[in-house]
C-alpha cells in the first residue's frame, strides 16, 4: 500500500482555495468539526478498498477518495 500524504493539511488547503481565504483563517477549524486522528484512519483504510470518505465543513462537502485525492464540492 502507498502511504498518503496528511489528509489533514489538504482538506484545510482545498476548503480555503475554495473560499480565497487563507487556511489559519478558517473558522471553525476542523479539529473542532471532525476528530482528525480517526479522519486519518479511516483515509488510510479507504486505501484498500474503493470507499469515500464525505463529510460536510463550512457549507462545503468535503470528498476523500480512496487515493487521498480531496474534492470541495
Amino acid at each position: 500500500m502507498n502511504e498518503l500524504e496528511d489528509p489533514i493539511p489538504q482538506i484545510v488547503d482545498t476548503v480555503a482555495e475554495e473560499e480565497g481565504v487563507e487556511p489559519v483563517t478558517l473558522d471553525p477549524p476542523l479539529a473542532e468539526v471532525t476528530d482528525p486522528d480517526a479522519l486519518e484512519t479511516l483515509i488510510e483504510d479507504s486505501a484498500t478498498s474503493a470507499l469515500e470518505i464525505r463529510f460536510a465543513y463550512r457549507g462545503h462537502d468535503v470528498v476523500v477518495d480512496e487515493n487521498g485525492r480531496v474534492q470541495v464540492e
